[in-house]
């Protein structure tokens, strides 16, 4: 699940997944608890409240309890790449990291703000929810006659998935029908495609990377260019937009297609600084080619993007990256649950520290393939009326029409609300549009010049 600029990105350089539970941290770890006060405080908090809280607590509200306290110590480090996940989204992670599940083969948003309820924006062509009739713009609302709309969108992907073979029912309300429409659809093995590819004019091959979060992806990219060399690609445009990373191996293998020699990334903890993987003499593409970047490519993109940079491999043409240049570890906790923890910052080639700071692009060219959102807001209007936006083209000519209610105070604020951006319902097949992606364009006019 992608295209929105990461603010956290979700298992970004997962370096090792470490099974470390209270018996392996053995007694070292409840001493050091135990001898601070604060530790103990915390101890005895949770004993009061199992004890004398007015209302007993079920196992499953203490349960929230103890993981509160768990995340109490992840939120105090105000760290927007270090997080807890619960047991019941670990699964689901983990799922997405090996690239297959069982499923009915959607891609599915949260349908409100706060990120609960789900919508169906896109439908995978020959899946089971496509056989059954399901349509994107899909509300799901009920999973097996469970009401879903207030569910984070975790917990409701949780729900559809499931063992093999077995159906899930699911109520479905349409856009202009407030009717509740029930399908039945059975689990299929669902393979998450992070590789799409196309040709483009003059024998250029496209590749498009979604995500490093897979570890199919070096699996997928040498498919797609080997298609794209039967079909006679002498150049090659990666595109790496969108891209909010993954795992920390996939990104040094997809670099090490395209490089074949040195250093392509270093990683640096507390105490060492050391080289964390080369490129081979071997390489999947040797021609040339460009990188699209954009301000949501971020962590493995930028390794890659860094590397390809700093060797001179290729120009990388857009926006300037996200600038994640940490790393983190996945520990696995006694209750299930997983603790994702920055423990080494991540350097260039040519030891470029780049958090924060984002990988400049060779070619800066805005990305213009997706409208950007109206918004507007203000106060001093009078109370209980309307606000009328009405915007124009250079010749006068009406576009659109933004109207905000105002509140008894005088205040009012409006955003337009944007369609999800449309996906190919063909897993791999890229979906392009020359005319609105000035990004792209420039990069074929740079490979038109190139020999």
């Amino acid at each position: 699940m992608s295209g929105m600029k990461p603010s956290r990105v979700f298992g970004a350089l997962i370096a090792a997944i470490a099974a470390i539970g209270i018996a392996q941290f053995g007694s070292l770890a409840a001493q050091d608890f135990t001898e601070d006060p604060n530790g103990r405080a915390a101890i005895e908090t949770y004993s009061i409240i199992k004890q004398h809280y007015l209302k007993k607590l079920s196992a499953d509200e203490l349960k929230k309890v103890l993981e509160g306290a768990i995340r109490g110590q992840v939120d105090a480090l105000d760290d927007p790449f270090t997080s807890y996940s619960p047991p019941r989204h670990t699964k689901i992670r983990n799922e997405d990291v090996q690239g297959e599940f069982y499923g009915i083969g959607v891609v599915i948003q949260a349908a409100r703000p706060d990120g609960t309820g789900a919508k169906i924006i896109t439908v995978f062509r020959g899946g089971p929810a496509y056989r059954a009739g399901l349509k994107a713009g899909d509300e799901i609302v009920e999973v097996d006659g469970e009401d879903v709309t207030n569910l984070d969108l975790f917990d409701i992907v949780a729900k559809i998935r499931g063992p093999k073979g077995t159906i899930v029912e699911l109520g479905i309300r349409r856009k202009g029908s407030r009717a509740i429409l029930r399908f039945k659809i059975p689990r299929e093995k669902i393979e998450i495609v992070s590789v799409s590819k196309a040709m483009l004019p003059d024998r250029v091959g496209y590749v498009a990377i979604e995500t490093f979060l897979n570890v199919k992806v070096i699996e997928q990219l040498k498919a797609a260019i080997a298609d794209l060399k039967r079909q006679g690609a002498k150049k090659l445009v990666l595109d790496l937009r969108d891209n909010g990373g993954g795992l920390l191996d996939q990104g040094c293998q997809v670099a090490d297609a395209f490089l074949d020699h040195g250093v392509i990334v270093y990683t640096r903890s507390r105490d060492v600084t050391r080289p964390y993987c080369e490129a081979s003499p071997h390489t999947l593409w040797d021609g040339p080619m460009v990188v699209l970047v954009n301000g949501n490519s971020a962590s493995a993109s930028e390794i890659v993007a860094g590397a390809i940079q700093d060797y001179q491999r290729a120009p990388l043409v857009g926006e300037k990256t996200f600038g994640k240049g940490v790393g983190q570890n996945v520990f696995t906790l006694a209750n299930g649950g997983e603790l994702t923890l920055v423990t080494f910052e991540w350097l260039t080639p040519k030891r470029r520290a780049i958090h924060e700071e984002g990988v400049q692009p060779d070619y800066s060219v805005k990305d213009t393939r997706f409208p950007e959102p109206l918004a507007f807001e203000g106060l001093g209007a009078p109370p209980g009326g309307e606000v009328e936006l009405i915007v124009r083209d250079k010749d006068g000519r009406v576009v659109k029409t933004l109207k905000a209610e105002v509140d008894e105070e005088g205040k009012f604020s409006k955003s337009e609300e944007i369609p999800p951006r449309k996906l190919s319902d063909v897993p791999g097949q890229a979906l392009i549009d020359l005319k609105t992606d000035a990004i792209l364009r420039k990069a074929l006019e740079i490979l038109e010049q190139t020999p």
